[in-house]
């Protein structure tokens, strides 16, 4: 009885408040219709002799296993090269570090396909070094399969892992390792006992963030893995062969390994305490640093690392500047002009565009939906929220793949329209400030909006005149967020993209499988140029309210 009168309560009080009641059902209506539907339309869509056909053939079973081996391995080489990196600049007295911290913010700026481009330039069989093997040292490399996509995913998504074990590493307050030190504490067993247990969550939340982008990583399983077939490679075949449901029931299984990792992780997280903030004191204090040996050989390692990404980005700007490098180092502008400036070759701005539309949409969303679940009571509360957060344990393939599947056919036909595609990612990068937002929401004191309402304010006006200058960091941060994943994405928009919006990612990744790699250069570099200017004017209108070069 009391659930009821609580359930009639709410609603009462949603029903006399219009501003409240259109947010909280726009939400749900967008939710349940972009997340939701697509899902049931994907189990639907799948059905028994789909799945009878998957596990009778013998490659589908390859590429799963392929898909699980190769994404384990560059998740765990990403995070471990991630924590190394990361623990070299807080707890080392390295020299370089602010060169350190750009070199690793540097791949964020591209998609990881230019990754594997980079790679091909590198390391193909017509590449730089590997033609300079074969001419002095007469080996010839091939790094196709996956010793190629190890590399390439591990350079690709090391940068995630970095900035999540970064923050958590910058958190820790040197007052437990100081007591651990007077206590005997001493070396790699004060790391082992203190420093890395209390780092564990940056680097589990590092592990599955990486997991989660090579489990849906397209571009470069398709650009180096050659025979060596993903799950994402074989979904993108079915849908060229217009088999929704063999892909669907691909889609499906590629979920299965994604919500494992987020299992796991959150058993590991619920079992200990990592809290440092105690309320006790700390300022003055100094973090214990490595020992000198200790610095040159952590030194060395993030120069490795820094020369290896310097190394993919300078080949990149190379072919894009030069008729063709390596045969015709004449310098250049034809190819910009070609593929980035030419109105036949509008990739770069409609990624720009898209992008900048979906993060402001994405943002919106996010704010409203923390809005009305951490302020607000209403029925349906907790499902409203779990379909918010659902996107982001999905691959972006699948869910590029529900989309395409839902929307190409039925009541509503969204196929070919811009429309999909920023629904896309939309949902891919709203789940992150939807989480960051409702934690900014909890820390504001709700007699605020309160006092709004006493005023005469409705949901609407307290939302636009009072919570939104209030939380204004956290929004810009998560918009400059939302605007750089939008600007590289590829596994969740390759199914949505049509000639008229085709997008810079896609372009390159389309030029490099073509061969015509100077093309697919000029356009990494239009996009990497496009990227870093949107956020030079971000910088330059908000100032010191949002770091974005700060990592």
């Amino acid at each position: 009885m009391k659930e009821k009168k609580g359930t009639r309560e709410s609603l009462s009080r949603l029903l006399r408040d219009p501003s409240s009641l259109v947010l909280v059902l726009t939400s749900f209506i967008v939710l349940i219709l972009f997340v939701i539907y697509p899902l049931i339309v994907v189990v639907f869509t799948s059905g028994f002799d789909n799945w009878g056909a998957f596990f009778s053939k013998p490659r589908y079973g390859r590429a799963l296993l392929n898909t699980v081996v190769s994404s384990t391995l560059s998740a765990v080489t990403a995070t471990v090269i991630g924590f190394i990196y990361a623990y070299a600049i807080h707890y080392s007295n390295i020299a370089g570090k602010k060169f350190f911290r750009i070199i690793a913010f540097i791949p964020l700026l591209a998609p990881s396909v230019m990754s594997g481009l980079a790679f091909l330039l590198l390391f193909g069989r017509g590449g730089m070094i590997s033609q300079w093997m074969n001419s002095v040292f007469h080996v010839e490399l091939d790094l196709y399969g996956l010793p190629g996509l190890w590399i390439v995913q591990t350079i690709s998504y090391f940068p995630l892992a970095y900035m999540t074990i970064t923050g958590v590493l910058r958190s820790i307050s040197p007052n437990l390792e100081i007591a651990a030190q007077n206590l005997g504490a001493r070396g790699f067993r004060l790391f082992r006992t203190i420093t890395f247990k209390l780092a564990l969550p940056g680097v589990i939340n590092a592990f599955l963030l990486v997991a989660i982008n090579c489990f849906a990583d397209f571009g470069n399983p398709k650009l180096i893995g050659g025979n060596y077939s993903l799950l994402a490679v074989e979904i993108y075949g079915e849908i060229i062969n217009n088999e929704p449901g063999l892909a669907s029931v691909m889609g499906i299984i590629l979920v299965v390994p994604a919500l494992l990792v987020f299992w796991l992780q959150n058993k590991v997280l619920s079992k200990g305490s990592y809290s440092t903030v105690t309320g006790k004191p700390v300022s003055g204090l100094k973090r214990i640093t490595t020992s000198r040996s200790t610095d040159v050989l952590l030194f060395i390692f993030n120069a490795l690392i820094s020369v290896f990404i310097i190394s993919m980005f300078a080949i990149t700007v190379l072919f894009a500047f030069t008729k063709n490098f390596g045969r015709d180092n004449t310098f250049t502008l034809d190819h910009l002009m070609k593929v980035v400036f030419s109105s036949s070759s509008p990739a770069v701005m409609n990624s720009l565009v898209l992008s900048l539309v979906s993060a402001i949409l994405a943002v919106a969303f996010a704010l409203v939906l923390a809005y009305i679940v951490v302020r607000k009571p209403f029925p349906g509360k907790k499902l409203l929220d779990f379909s918010a957060v659902l996107p982001i344990a999905l691959p972006g393939t699948f869910v590029g793949l529900a989309l395409i599947v839902t929307f190409s056919k039925g009541p509503i036909v969204l196929q070919g329209s811009a429309v999909l595609i920023v629904m896309a990612m939309l949902l891919k990068q709203m789940p992150v400030g939807y989480r960051g937002l409702t934690a900014s929401f909890k820390q504001v004191d709700k007699s605020i909006e309160e006092a709004a309402t006493n005023l005469g304010a409705n949901s609407r006006k307290t939302l636009t005149t009072i919570i939104f200058p209030m939380l204004q960091k956290t929004i810009v941060a998560n918009f400059v967020y939302a605007f750089m994943k939008n600007m590289n994405t590829l596994s969740t928009i390759i199914f949505l993209i049509t000639p008229k919006w085709v997008v810079a990612a896609v372009s390159i990744f389309n030029y490099a499988e073509t061969g015509t790699y100077y093309w697919a250069a000029a356009v990494a570099v239009g996009l990497m140029g496009a990227t870093l200017g949107t956020l030079g004017i971000i910088k330059l209108i908000f100032r010191l309210k949002v770091k974005i070069f700060d990592f």
